[in-house]
Order: C-alpha cells, then structure tokens, then sequence
C-alpha cells in the first residue's frame, strides 16, 4: 500500500515514479462523442485528484471574453447579453488559435439564438479563416427581439482556463476508488472538445508538471 502524500506534489512525484516503473495502465471501458470512463491502475488518491483537477480547470478552453456593443435594443442590458454569451460552449481545437473575433447582427422580430453568431477572423499564426460552425449548441437562447429591435456587436473570445472561470471549463470529471491503487475515472465533456483529444491534452499536461516539480527539486 502507498504511503500516505501531502498535496499534488507528492502525487506528482508518485506518478513519475509510477511511469518509470511501468506500474501505471490506462484501459477505455466505454466511450461516446462527449463521455469517456476508463481504468486507471498504479496511482494512489493524490495523483487520481490531481489528475481530476488537471481535467477540470487546466484544459484551454475558447469562450467569449470581450463583447463591444454598436446597437442593443433589446431588453437584455450589454452586461447581461455578454455574460450570456460568455457561458456559450465554443467549439475548440487544441492545434487551433488563440483567439477569434465573432460578430452578431440581428434585427427583429427575431428569436436569437447562439447559432446566430457568426465567426468574423481568427488570429493565429498571421491566418485569417472564415467559418459559421463556432457553437456547440445552435439553438441556445440568447434573446428574443420584438419589431424594429436590434443587436450589432463584436466580440472576442481567448483561450482561457477553468481555474480562471467555469466559462473556460471543458468538462466534468469524477472518479471512484476501487482498491489501494485503482480508479475508474467518468468524464463528460461539455463539448467544446472531442473527449479523447482533452484526455490526450490532460494527461500531456500531467506530465509537464511532473517534468516542472522534477526540475524545480534538483
């Protein structure tokens, strides 16, 4: 049985070790588009928790950041309708940009939905691409414009972290122990990402901040 470890760095170091000795086994045991359960053997409680908080709040994520209003007439307040867009799951590339520009212009009357935005420029690497398939979920509600109401604005959605704000939260993840060094993990991704590509971009980041706590104690 392992001994018991003080926080994630201990855990961090247990599951270097874990590697080097080819104690640790991942196994798929079922997987949709959005959910993922899997074996994981020759980890104790502080790497399965740590691995866990790495899924939820480390995995860059696009949402919206910054909205600028040219025209609302609407009965939402700008405050209100950026924040609503900002909970809006956007689709994300892991080998994508680092930012995008989205516009939305809407007359009513007219019921507006999140597939109503529409993608104006990506900025990465000096490329511009345009494209429509932004959202996750087309038919989120955003508001309802009455007659001669209107919406025009732009805004910018970045890269951003579940530790920053659930805006930027890619997924659920829980686990259950099931002996000393077992853990079935259940994870449900919201969307944005394919399932595997985020456990791919979890488990690259577990073994960045192993390769991190491993050169900050020599």
């Amino acid at each position: 049985m392992s001994p018991p470890c003080q926080g994630e760095a201990a855990g961090l170091r247990e599951v270097e070790e874990a590697e080097e000795c080819n104690k640790m086994k991942l196994k798929i045991n079922k997987k949709t588009d959005n959910r993922i359960e899997f074996n994981l053997e020759g980890i104790d409680s502080c790497m399965a928790n740590a691995l866990r908080r790495i899924i939820i709040s480390e995995i860059p994520i696009m949402a919206v950041e910054e909205v600028t209003f040219y025209d609302n007439s609407s009965v939402i307040h700008d405050e209100l309708l950026a924040h609503r867009m900002g909970l809006v799951p956007l689709k994300t590339d892991p080998a994508g940009p680092d930012s995008i520009k989205i516009s939305l212009d809407v007359k009513g009357p007219k019921t507006v939905y999140a597939g109503d935005l529409k993608l104006a420029q990506i900025k990465a690497k000096g490329a511009d691409k345009k494209t429509d398939d932004i959202v996750v979920y087309d038919k989120m509600l955003l508001v309802k414009l009455t007659e001669n109401q209107k919406i025009k604005l732009e805004a910018t959605a970045k890269l951003g972290k579940g530790k920053e704000h659930m805006k930027w939260q890619g997924a659920l993840a829980s686990y259950e122990q099931v002996d000393d060094e077992k853990f079935v993990f259940f994870v449900e991704s919201y969307g944005q990402m394919k399932i595997e590509d985020l456990i791919k971009k979890s488990l690259n980041i577990f073994k960045e901040k192993i390769e991190g706590f491993k050169s900050g104690i020599k």
